[in-house]
C-alpha cells in the first residue's frame, strides 16, 4: 500500500475544495493508497507540506488547484521518484488540460487510482521554475492583477484583459540564443511547456511537454482596433496563424529587460531581475495522466 498526499489550496479557483475532500473520500482507491489529506493556510505552505510528505514517506503527492499550486508542489518533485497527480480546481488548468487531466473530480480521481506515468519537463528560469509557461509582457500585467482579485474565473479575466488592454505599452527586450542577439518590442513574449494559457485557449500547439525544447511565443505589438481580430483567433484556437505571431524552439534563451521584469510564471505573477535565463529541463517530474 503505498502512501498519497492530497495537498488542497482552498483559496485556488473555484473553491470547491470541500466537494474535493469528500470526492477523495468517496472515490480514491483505499485498498492501493494510505491516504492523509492536508491543506495549505499560508504562502508557502504548499512547498513545506510537500517536503513533510515526502520526509513521512509519501510517494505520490496530488496538487488540489490550479497551475500555480501545481507549480509549488512540483518544484520540490525536480528530478525525483516521487509522483505527482492533479485534481483541477484552478481558474484555468492549463497543464491538467494539457496533460489530458478532466476537470470532473470523479474521472481526476480515476486517473490517480490508474497511476498511469507521463515524465515530463520543466522550465529553468533563475531560480524559480514553470511546468506550463512563462509570459512577458501584456499576459504579465493581467496576471498581476488577477492576483488582487478575490473572484477568480474566465469571466473575471476577460475583464481585465479589456480593461488594462488601452493603458498597456509594447515592452522592449534583448534576447539572447546560442548565436544570436534581438532586440524586439513586442506586446507579448510567452516562453512554452505546454500548449495553452488554460480553459483551452490555445497560445503554442507545436509545444510538447515532453520533447525537450522550449517553444518561444511572440505577439507582435499591433493597432487597438485589431485586437478583436485576435481575440477571435483566440476562441478558435487560431492565434499562431496570426501574422503578428512568430515562433520558434529552442532548447535556452536568456531574456533582458530595460529595468527589473514583471512576469508571470504558471499564472502567477512575479517581479526578477533585469537578465533572466531561461533553460529546459528534460523529463524530469512524473506527473500521474
Amino acid at each position: 500500500m503505498k502512501k498519497i498526499t492530497f495537498i488542497i489550496n482552498p483559496i485556488a479557483g473555484h473553491k470547491r475544495y470541500k466537494e474535493v475532500e469528500r470526492k477523495i473520500h468517496e472515490y480514491a482507491d483505499n485498498s492501493k493508497f494510505d491516504l492523509k489529506i492536508k491543506y495549505s493556510k499560508k504562502k508557502g505552505d504548499l512547498k513545506t507540506i510537500t517536503k513533510q510528505a515526502i520526509a513521512n514517506g509519501s510517494k505520490i503527492i496530488i496538487g488540489v488547484g490550479g497551475d500555480g499550486t501545481v507549480n509549488e508542489i512540483s518544484s520540490e518533485l525536480i528530478n525525483s521518484n516521487i509522483k505527482m497527480g492533479i485534481i483541477p480546481t484552478g481558474s484555468g488548468n492549463g497543464l491538467a488540460l494539457s496533460l489530458g487531466i478532466p476537470n470532473n473530480i470523479k474521472k481526476a480521481i480515476e486517473k490517480i487510482n490508474s497511476q498511469k506515468i507521463k515524465k515530463i519537463d520543466c522550465i529553468s528560469i533563475n531560480d524559480l521554475h514553470s511546468i506550463n509557461l512563462i509570459g512577458f509582457g501584456f499576459d504579465a500585467l493581467v496576471a498581476k492583477e488577477f492576483s488582487k482579485e478575490s473572484n477568480r474565473g474566465l469571466i473575471k479575466y476577460i475583464y481585465l484583459t479589456f480593461k488594462l488592454l488601452f493603458k498597456f505599452k509594447p515592452k522592449e527586450f534583448k534576447i539572447k540564443l546560442k548565436n544570436e542577439v534581438k532586440k524586439i518590442k513586442v506586446f507579448s513574449l510567452n516562453i512554452c511547456n505546454g500548449q495553452q494559457f488554460g480553459n483551452n485557449f490555445i497560445l503554442s500547439p507545436k509545444a510538447k511537454l515532453d520533447d525537450g525544447n522550449l517553444r518561444v511565443c511572440i505577439i507582435q505589438n499591433f493597432k487597438w482596433y485589431q485586437f478583436f481580430y485576435l481575440l477571435v483567433l483566440f476562441f478558435f484556437n487560431k492565434i499562431h496563424s496570426s501574422k503578428f505571431f512568430t515562433s520558434f524552439k529552442t532548447k535556452k534563451i536568456t531574456i533582458e529587460g530595460k529595468s527589473k521584469n514583471l512576469i508571470h510564471v504558471d499564472g502567477e505573477s512575479q517581479v526578477l531581475n533585469k537578465t533572466i535565463k531561461i533553460n529546459i529541463i528534460p523529463k524530469s517530474i512524473n506527473f500521474i495522466v
